[in-house]
């Protein structure tokens, strides 16, 4: 075996990820409980209703989103941690859909001001 250097085993950073791993892993495991827990609930929805429950399903969204980050954390695909130190997606779409409004806005404005123009 090579020599092993004492400074590399000593970084801070790797045994803050460390702790960070412990956290997500246990965060996982309850996580994975309530998701059981919330798919025989679901399971209830459907089977009296014929139809899932939506805002289980939105959570669920999430759950799945939780499951995704945190295993590309654990596994090092990834230097990013996940919730809750990860900005939120839905807030990127909602400033791209307002930007897309805005356009779309400014497009009618357009056309209201040339049909004018071409009356006079």
């Amino acid at each position: 075996m090579e020599h092993i250097d004492k400074d590399e085993i000593l970084k801070t950073s790797k045994w803050i990820r460390f702790i960070f791993m412990l956290g997500y892993a246990f965060a996982i495991n309850f996580a994975l409980s309530i998701s059981i827990g919330l798919s025989f609930i679901q399971f209830l929805f459907f089977l009296f209703t014929s139809k899932t429950n939506e805002s289980i399903g939105n959570f669920n969204a999430y759950i799945i989103e939780f499951f995704h980050d945190t295993l590309a954390f654990l596994l090092f695909e990834t230097d990013d941690k996940p919730f809750p130190f990860k900005p939120n997606h839905s807030d990127e779409v909602v400033e791209e859909e307002e930007g897309e409004i805005v356009e779309a806005e400014i497009d009618l404005v357009e056309d209201l001001v040339t049909e004018e123009d071409t009356k006079e």
